[in-house]
């Protein structure tokens, strides 16, 4: 993401994304959008806003579920 600021809009978007991503079994690249998104709101609103938080908890989850899914990526 650029200098822009990063509004709710473009969070819930990326979010969705990386939502989408993991509903389809996309592990990888459903860690990687919610990594980059945590990271992102992060440096644009702050270390622990809420939806940073959230962002990391999809990379957490993420993680679970490839790990638990022998036929993922």
């Amino acid at each position: 993401m650029s200098d822009q600021d990063l509004t709710s809009a473009e969070v819930e978007r990326r979010m969705a994304d990386a939502a989408q991503a993991e509903e389809e079994g996309r592990f990888r690249d459903a860690t990687r959008l919610y990594d980059q998104l945590g990271k992102d709101i992060q440096t644009h609103h702050g270390r622990f806003d809420a939806r940073a938080l959230d962002a990391f908890e999809g990379v957490a989850r993420a993680i679970r579920k490839g790990a638990e899914d022998p036929a993922a990526d």
